[in-house]
């Protein structure tokens, strides 16, 4: 029994009285009838009679409560079904690519949903799976140099004073193996997730999405210089097509974000680096740099930026995959029934 209906017993009978002896004040000779005079009751039958009705309305003011979780379950189901539904592990993997592989210089493409499974432990029976939610190329190359700098002209010499603005910058050295020059690679999009520590990926990611004002590729050397547009820098991770929990239509997409980050922040820490096609038929060499121009100094990732922060080939993955469910066997006279996924291993799968 719910301990709670006694306190609300308690509350409907003392309102009955109070009630009884307003009545009896204001009706005072239809109330000699009942014998309810003030607070007290003087015809037994009287009491049991109000205190019955005190029991019965406590009950429904019970049921009343127990409804109202009912009613904002159904109310978030339409609203915002992902809500109530548990949020799976999350992770953000990369893909190792040998950079000597020369085959990969048209590029290996891995789909969206792509299949992470972990190896089996001692004592386990089931593999961890994880899906991928980004597409990802693989290519033989990799961030061999990063710098992060406060004098743009010590980097680009006479071109920086094109950009009266830029106070800061960020130069990046991408590097190809197997010996291959950059033309030889059908490269015009790259993606990299800034790893790190702390705050530092962040302060990044704010740096050249909302301070960036040039973009420049060029070959080591300064023998040629390709400015890109302005919108080179793109952000990854906020489309319907990159969404790692489930895009229900009918829902406000803005919530299903704010679950994701608040689950994983570091899923949404992806920067493409597009239209570098033509500066990449421009290099005969192995390798390419990328130089971002800000608008905007941090002293703080000064001498403090790597290679390491910049990892090409990574995305997200997500412990939600689709599966084919048990039988279960409906009757007509059950409401509801236990759904299991594996009968076999009912605590390996939720």
């Amino acid at each position: 029994m719910n301990p709670r209906l006694l306190e609300l017993y308690n509350q409907e009978l003392h309102h009955v009285r109070e009630s009884a002896a307003e009545f009896a004040k204001e009706y005072p000779k239809i109330a000699s009838r009942l014998t309810l005079s003030g607070m007290d009751c003087a015809d037994p039958y009287v009491e049991r009679l109000l205190e019955g009705f005190a029991y019965l309305t406590a009950r429904v003011q019970l049921k009343l409560d127990a409804e109202y979780p009912t009613f904002t379950h159904n109310l978030l189901e339409i609203a915002y079904p992902h809500y109530l539904a548990p949020t799976p592990s999350m992770t953000v993997v990369q893909l190792q690519a040998d950079p000597d592989e020369g085959s990969l210089s048209s590029g290996f493409p891995l789909p969206r949903d792509s299949v992470l499974r972990a190896a089996l432990g001692r004592e386990t029976q089931t593999c961890c799976e994880y899906r991928t939610t980004h597409a990802v190329t693989l290519w033989p190359l990799q961030v061999s140099h990063a710098e992060y700098f406060g004098n743009p002209s010590t980097v680009l010499g006479r071109l920086a004073a094109s950009e009266p603005k830029a106070k800061a910058g960020l130069r990046l050295t991408l590097r190809t193996g197997a010996e291959l020059p950059f033309n030889s690679l059908a490269l015009d999009n790259l993606p990299l997730y800034l790893s790190g520590a702390d705050e530092q990926p962040f302060r990044l990611y704010e740096q050249l999405l909302g301070n960036a004002c040039a973009v420049f590729a060029r070959k080591p050397g300064g023998d040629w210089v390709e400015r890109l547009p302005q919108d080179a820098l793109r952000s990854r991770g906020f489309d319907d097509a990159d969404a790692a929990l489930p895009v229900v239509s009918r829902a406000f997409q803005g919530y299903r974000l704010l679950q994701e980050y608040f689950a994983l922040p570091q899923r949404f820490l992806f920067v493409d680096f597009t239209q570098l096609g033509r500066a990449v038929k421009r290099c005969d060499g192995q390798e390419l740099e990328l130089i971002v121009l800000f608008d905007r100094h941090d002293p703080s990732l000064e001498g403090s930026v790597g290679a390491a922060q910049f990892l090409p080939f990574c995305t997200p993955a997500i412990n939600l995959f689709p599966k084919r469910l048990d039988r279960i066997h409906l009757s007509e006279r059950v409401n509801e029934h236990h759904v299991i996924a594996d009968r076999t291993r009912p605590m390996d799968f939720e």
